[in-house]
Formats: C-alpha cells, structure tokens, sequence
C-alpha cells in the first residue's frame, strides 16, 4: 500500500481521508508520501514528495472528476518523471522500487521535513513558472520537475547530515533493491 499523507487543503479537495494515522506511521519507507493541493494561475495542482528521499512528483490542472483515477494519474506521472530524471529507463523498471498499489490517503503526518520540502518546492516550481513561461499552459511540467528534483538539500539520516538531491536518493534506493 502506498500512504499519503494529506494538508489540510488537499483533505478538503479530497474529502474521504483516513483520520486515524496508521500505527507504523513514524516508521518512513519508500511507500510513504506527503502530498499538498496548491494553485497556479486558478489551475489546482497536486505535489507529492517521497517521505524517505523527499522526491518530488507534480500533477497540473487536476480537477475534481480526476480524482476517481488518481491511482492511475499518479503512478503514470511518477513513471514519467522517473524516466525523465534517469531513474529509471524503461516504464516496466518502475516496479524496482515499487509495486504500483492502491493510494490510501491519511490526514498529516506533520513530517516536518517533507513538508518543508512541499513548501519550498511549490514556490520554486511557481517561480520557474512566473519568470520562463509566458502562462502556465506553456510550462514544461516534467522538466521543471526534474530541475527543481536536482536542488541540492540537507538530509538528516541516522543522527548525521549530508547533502544530497532527490534523484541521487532514488537512484539508491532503486540499486538497494536490485
């Protein structure tokens, strides 16, 4: 299963989420998510990020009616994105680090780190958005996305820090399981 861990504004969006935290849920792995609804220019936008390697997946222009696919529209763009950023190289590989399973969407975790992330991440991605696009419609998604998956970031594991960027933590992850 793979967890989400919702904001308060991506809860309201959805409407049904789990409110009882699951009993493992301090124990991170790479199934778990923090995701948040944010706007650009009036489009409702999704942002989820890895708990673990705080690897980031954008969905533009959701709607309400998208949700009854979301499974589907997040394994995709994560696929995607995955390629686009050399995690992986072919859509088959993505099951090297995941099973695609059903989402099941949590309220918060409140992991400070992600959510950091998330915060600092949609106002990167706005940025890119206001100052190299003409209007949203024009933005590279999934290019701006691996961009912004390059930014370099502090990482605390195992009481040390070391910096590190996202897709360097995906790709260890993936070459630990194979």
């Amino acid at each position: 299963m793979t967890r989400v861990y919702c904001t308060n504004k991506l809860k309201s969006f959805i409407g049904k989420v789990e409110t009882d935290l699951p009993d493992d849920s301090n124990n991170l792995t790479i199934n778990d998510w923090n995701a948040h609804l944010f706007f650009i220019e009036r489009k409702k936008c999704l942002i989820f990020v890895n708990s673990l390697t705080h690897y980031s997946v954008f969905i533009p222009a959701v709607l309400k009616k998208d949700l009854k696919q979301i499974n589907n529209l997040f394994f995709n763009r994560l696929t995607e994105q995955l390629i686009n950023d050399g995690v992986i190289h072919q859509q088959n590989e993505i099951e090297t680090i995941w099973k695609p399973t059903d989402l099941c969407f949590y309220k918060t975790n409140n992991n400070k780190s992600a959510i950091g992330r998330i915060n600092y991440l949609v106002d990167s991605f706005n940025i890119h958005n206001i100052y190299k696009y003409e209007s949203f419609e024009f933005m590279d998604v999934v290019y701006e996305n691996g961009l912004l998956n390059q930014t370099p970031f502090e990482l605390k594991r195992e009481g040390s820090k070391h910096r590190t960027n996202s897709i360097k933590e995906m790709k260890k992850i993936k070459n630990a399981k194979s």
